[in-house]
């Protein structure tokens, strides 16, 4: 196999052009592989990060309370027991925490609109520590690069959190005033005034839908007490445990004595209709993972995922072509090579192999040349944090600067998928050239 290996390279580099040709197009392919499976992971993990930073633990032990048939409150009682019940049981915490939630309709000068209304717990806030401030000139025409407000002012009583998208609808800033309106549990409309003490760049798609108070706020506003929440959010060490936990509490909280609903893999929102159009009364809980609260916007890394599939299958296709074409050539220039091999005694599944690991050498040799390229321009992607200008191209990305994500899968897959595929391409020809008799191929050869 060594000797193989050695001629093989010989042969590369003699037929220098072709090598070169070759090589340079399947270095493309590895390139552009790399980068569409790194502006996919780019995408699913700025997924990950904004919806468990602003809408969605690891795993949501969630709440509907119905006091009326047509009616549904997202409340959850007996807050502590449940936290402890998650403590006690789930291995592999990295933190529990829990937001009271509320709906209803924030005005401001220049605006408004409906939102749904957070409760942050301060102490323990993942967010708060993960938050980014925008420049006031990111929802103002006329606004300065300075960074107005402080994360620390939101502690205060009846302050709130929005995002950068949000403060230009509303029309206002650091310090002005909005009035949330909801409804309380009682059926009767509650409103209070809130301070804007700082303004959050913009987290993609999903900052849209969410401002955020402190907890006691939420409560304070809905008249609840302090043994109720809107959701108690979990997180994990590995996200990946996400189901397996969410099926463990299942059994727990059933047996604590909890009613919980069928699970239902939408966001929490999107059951209202079905909760209100159910006939009970009391407390059923409905148990999430961050999976399913995102679902509704999953088909962006679908998307990615397939148009990265599409694109690689063509110029995969493209590559292979060239590469049986340049094969064929190479079989027709090297009879007479291949009849004098033939002729000292070489057998045809070793001349099958010469041919197999020379196409799968300059495929690897590609490869490889492409995945360094790859690494060298993703970190300058990632270290010049292109901004990304378009509003609708922000929100499908999720970020507003170029985030790429390369990991070792991806230059591992490059280095298999690509060898493989010029040695799949090759196979033909090899096996033709094989087949040759020693003497009609030295006597072709002269």
């Amino acid at each position: 196999m060594y000797t193989f290996f050695i001629i093989a390279l010989r042969n590369l580099v003699q037929a220098k052009r072709r090598t070169l040709l070759l090589g340079s197009a399947i270095a493309f392919v590895s390139l552009l592989l790399l980068l569409l499976l790194s502006i996919s992971k780019g995408v699913s993990d700025r997924l990950i990060e904004a919806s468990t930073l602003t809408s969605t633990g690891h795993v949501n032990i969630a709440g509907f309370f119905k006091q009326r048939a047509n009616s549904a409150t997202p409340l959850i009682t007996n807050r502590e027991q449940i936290r402890k019940l998650v403590q006690d049981n789930v291995q592999g915490l990295a933190m529990v925490t829990d937001r009271a939630r509320g709906w209803g309709r924030l005005i401001g000068t220049g605006g408004s609109f409906n939102t749904g209304l957070n409760g942050v717990i301060l102490e323990e806030s993942a967010f708060l520590k993960e938050v980014k401030l925008a420049e006031q000139s990111e929802y103002k025409k006329d606004g300065s690069n300075k960074i107005l407000g402080d994360i620390s002012n939101f502690g205060q009583p009846n302050t709130i959190l929005i995002f950068a998208g949000q403060a230009k609808k509303l029309g206002v800033d650091v310090g002005d005033t909005l009035t949330f309106i909801t409804e309380a549990n009682g059926g009767q409309a509650n409103s209070v005034d809130l301070t804007v003490s700082a303004i959050a760049r913009d987290m993609g798609f999903l900052s849209n839908f969410s401002v955020f108070v402190p907890r006691q706020t939420v409560l304070d506003l809905d008249r609840r007490g302090p043994d109720t929440t809107g959701a108690v959010w979990i997180y994990l060490k590995d996200i990946s445990r996400s189901t397996e936990v969410r099926q463990q509490l299942e059994g727990v909280l059933s047996k604590a004595g909890f009613t919980i609903l069928e699970h239902d893999p939408r966001p929490f929102f999107f059951k209202f209709q079905k909760i209100v159009g159910q006939d009970w009364r009391g407390l059923r809980l409905d148990l999430t993972t961050w999976d399913d609260e995102v679902s509704f916007i999953n088909w962006i890394v679908t998307s990615l995922n397939g148009l990265s599939v599409f694109l690689v299958a063509i110029l995969g296709l493209i590559i292979a072509t060239g590469i049986a074409n340049s094969m064929w050539m190479t079989v027709r220039e090297r009879t007479k090579e291949i009849g004098t091999l033939r002729a000292i005694g070489m057998q045809k599944p070793q001349v099958r192999t010469l041919f197999m690991i020379e196409a799968s050498l300059l495929g690897l040799l590609g490869a490889l040349a492409g995945c360094i390229l790859g690494i060298v321009l993703v970190s300058i992607i990632n270290v010049a944090n292109i901004p990304i200008s378009n509003a609708g191209l922000r929100v499908f990305l999720m970020t507003d600067v170029v985030t790429l994500a390369l990991r070792p899968a991806h230059l591992i897959t490059a280095l298999v998928f690509l060898p493989l595929l010029t040695a799949m391409a090759a196979f033909y020809p090899s096996l033709k050239a094989s087949q040759m008799r020693p003497v009609q191929a030295l006597n072709q050869g002269k």
